[in-house]
């Protein structure tokens, strides 16, 4: 009996299109230009954080991978990306500050409660403007023991918006001068 799969062969030429590769239709050099501009955009960002006193550059990097790497940088879903990221922190921050608050038991619980009412709210898809999968990301590496164990969580908070700001800043710019771009090629 012949398998109704189609052979290896014949799978191949389509095979890349399933793969994490993302052809960009660049040329190399326009590619190279791209990676230039990235890399300054990506040191400004760096110097910005020093000059602030921001070590915990990360959370700026973990909000842009999510916002360019699931939402495609797409300005209408900043919010939803921006609420998210808040949340989870939040979360993290409470299994950190309310058993300090208010004993390990009592306060270990009521953070333990409140990340199980959040899960529950994303299965159910209630509140997705806050609870989705970037309150999950943000909640799940927050909760990483080292980061826990750490001075405090609330020092993400402005890490966290300085990377909001500055990346959502840099993206309107480039889709603002590509939109122009377009218009002038197009006339």
């Amino acid at each position: 009996m012949k398998s109704a799969a189609p052979s290896a062969q014949a799978r191949a030429p389509g095979a890349a299109e399933g793969s994490s590769h993302v052809a960009s239709g660049l040329s190399p050099a326009a590619g190279l230009l791209t990676l230039g501009a990235v890399a300054v955009v990506v040191a400004i960002f760096i110097a910005l954080n020093y000059a602030l006193g921001i070590t915990d550059i990360w959370v700026g990097f973990l909000f842009l991978s999510y916002w360019g790497g699931v939402e495609q940088l797409k300005l209408e879903r900043l919010p939803k990306c921006i609420l998210g990221s808040l949340v989870g922190l939040l979360a993290a921050y409470g299994l950190q500050a309310l058993p300090e608050l208010m004993g390990p038991g009592v306060g270990f619980a009521l953070a333990l409660g409140a990340i199980v009412v959040l899960i529950y709210c994303l299965i159910m898809g209630w509140w997705p403007i806050a609870v989705n999968t970037c309150a999950m990301v943000f909640l799940t590496v927050a909760t990483i023991p080292a980061i826990q164990a750490g001075p405090g969580l609330l020092r993400l908070f402005p890490a966290l918006g300085t990377g909001i700001v500055y990346f959502a800043a840099a993206a309107s710019i480039v889709q603002a001068v590509t939109k122009r771009s377009a218009g002038r090629r197009s006339t």
